[in-house]
């Protein structure tokens, strides 16, 4: 009895000290412990504390975003329930949302993203033509589970299109929204926002493969455009271009 009670009271000031470290940890600690889990993520010059924290810099897959930062509910955190928002501030990319814990994966609420056209190039894969625009995302709710999306509910503007290169362009842009299906897959339709080049496609992502197919016709005589879908996917007997992309979409977290 005595050699437990040595223990209990040992236990408890170590378990007060953590409890302590754990409230006020900072976030340069807390990255060195769980830095090995972000996967391809990385974060530079970070500041604060765990519970609301600040990086300068957020590289994802070698790029840099920009400064990131971000906030944790200690309470809910101690008690084995994660809750917080990230707010991205890039100079060029720029993204905010809330994440939580949910289903044995991460639950993203009220997601706002903007970026650059140009990211995108390696997706699409037509490299002889630069991309020119910006993308804007919102997407009210998604999920992700072992580091891959497998739900989501939205919509994305791809706004002032243009391609530059081998051939030069520029379109209003393109509207997709995106939803889940009863399959478990997200499908995305695509359209136009109007201008002389009629868009249509569908994307569906499932398990991580995606596949993307898009039909591309001129709604009216325009040489810039005529050009540029020479070097996009295959010509179609319309005079039009048909653009298939297959591939798997890399885990953001391990």
């Amino acid at each position: 009895m005595r050699a437990l009670r040595w223990i209990l009271a040992a236990i408890g000031p170590l378990a007060f000290a953590a409890g302590l470290l754990a409230w006020f940890a900072p976030a340069e600690l807390a990255l060195r412990w769980f830095g090995d889990r972000l996967g391809p993520v990385r974060l530079q010059g970070v500041s604060g504390s765990l519970w609301q924290g600040r990086a300068e810099q957020l590289v994802a897959f070698d790029v840099a975003l920009g400064p990131v930062a971000w906030t944790l509910e200690r309470g809910d955190a101690l008690r084995g329930s994660v809750r917080g928002t990230l707010d991205l501030s890039g100079t060029e990319v720029r993204a905010r949302g809330a994440f939580a814990r949910a289903g044995g994966g991460w639950r993203l609420d009220g997601v706002r993203a903007e970026l650059p056209a140009a990211l995108l190039a390696p997706a699409l894969d037509i490299p002889a033509l630069g991309l020119r625009g910006r993308v804007v995302v919102d997407a009210p709710e998604a999920m992700l589970r072992d580091g891959l999306l497998v739900g989501a509910r939205g919509r994305a503007e791809w706004r002032d299109l243009g391609v530059t290169g081998a051939a030069n362009a520029t379109l209003p842009g393109v509207r997709i929204d995106f939803g889940s299906a009863p399959d478990g897959a997200i499908v995305a339709e695509m359209n136009d926002l109007g201008g002389p080049l009629d868009i249509e496609g569908e994307v569906r992502l499932k398990d991580g493969a995606y596949l993307s197919e898009t039909r591309l016709r001129l709604r009216e005589p325009d040489p810039q455009l005529e050009e540029a879908l020479k070097f996009i996917g295959q010509r179609t007997a319309d005079g039009g271009s048909y653009l298939r992309i297959e591939g798997q979409l890399h885990r953001i977290t391990p």
